[in-house]
């Protein structure tokens, strides 16, 4: 752009010297020639410049590590004439990584145009793709238009499960120990205790009050399991952060296909706050390893161990410490 710029103050000097030197037409006609030329340029090419609309596309949301993934950078425009040049600078962050990439791109002189590039999908990662400095030319490179930035795109880049076989998981966790559940009637398993203000009429258990001259209702019980709690540290070689997703994964996509909720755990490797994501359905997965994806790996960090587990009221948990280089550990 700047040696566009150079060149017309080259080519409008030599106009004028060449008016001031010689007093013919052509030279008059020459300069002034020169001169409007920029205002005409960028008359024709204004509306081009102002209607003109960018947009980022991930080629997908979510890809297992390993696959080809990237993102597409597509320039749509409504006006008689096409517009000449559009530049701008593409960044590719790594979450969890911490690196980023960073390139220039330059695309236009077509009513439609698309450019597209690869991202690095060689570890698990949150990668994070943003466009700054979107500049669009008129049609001699004199004039530069900010235009407005696409929002950033993201692609989840998410572990290959690896298999932990059966589920070694204690005794009594497929058994199933009662607790109160509510005010419903239907069912078959149920407790007595008194009558309580704001209790249905239908619970109550009429046999049993005529025997005792007080109201007694009936509360149903449900099945209440212990709850599987996949913990992991957060910091470490890339490789071994790969096997301990990996492996997690695993753990997960068993739990899923048994229906049983579970919790994931870590702590931040910086500050030592304690994460926590509840999974119960791919949705609650895709979440959670979305977080998971977006905290920063350093190389030392804090451990998850050195927090306890907290529980909440009536609430069992079975832990399944997982690492990347050796047995998972379960408490």
């Amino acid at each position: 752009m700047w040696s566009r710029r150079l060149l017309y103050l080259l080519a409008l000097t030599a106009a004028l010297m060449g008016q001031l030197f010689d007093v013919g037409y052509l030279f008059h006609f020459l300069f002034f020639a020169a001169a409007c030329l920029p205002l005409l340029g960028l008359a024709l090419s204004l509306p081009a410049m102002v209607r003109c609309r960018v947009r980022l596309v991930p080629s997908a949301r979510q890809v297992e590590r390993g696959a080809e993934a990237g993102w597409t950078l597509r320039l749509e425009c409504r006006s008689p004439l096409p517009p000449a040049r559009i530049a701008c600078r593409i960044r590719v962050r790594d979450r969890m990584g911490g690196g980023e990439r960073v390139r220039r791109l330059t695309m236009g002189r077509a009513f439609r145009d698309e450019r597209s590039w690869a991202g690095e999908t060689g570890h698990c990662a949150l990668l994070e793709c943003r466009v700054d400095r979107l500049r669009v030319c008129d049609c001699l490179g004199l004039f530069v238009l900010p235009l407005k930035a696409p929002p950033p795109a993201q692609v989840l880049v998410v572990p290959r499960p690896e298999s932990p076989g059966p589920l070694r998981l204690p005794e009594g966790l497929g058994t199933p120990r009662p607790v109160p559940r509510g005010k419903s009637v239907s069912g078959e398993d149920y407790e007595l205790r008194p009558f309580r203000e704001g209790d249905s009429l239908r619970t109550v258990h009429w046999k049993m009050t005529a025997k005792r001259d007080e109201l007694v209702t009936r509360e149903l019980l449900e099945d209440r399991r212990p709850l599987p709690v996949l913990t992991l540290d957060h910091f470490g070689p890339r490789e071994t952060l790969d096997r301990a997703l990996d492996r997690l994964a695993g753990y997960a996509r068993a739990l899923l296909g048994e229906d049983r909720p579970f919790q994931v755990r870590w702590a931040h490797p910086g500050t030592g706050a304690a994460r926590c994501c509840d999974v119960a359905g791919g949705q609650d997965w895709t979440a959670c390893l979305t977080a998971l994806l977006s905290d920063p790996a350093p190389l030392q960090g804090a451990s998850v161990l050195d927090r306890p587990l907290t529980v909440d009221q009536d609430q069992v948990l079975h832990r399944i410490h997982i690492t990347g280089e050796e047995a998972d550990h379960e408490t």
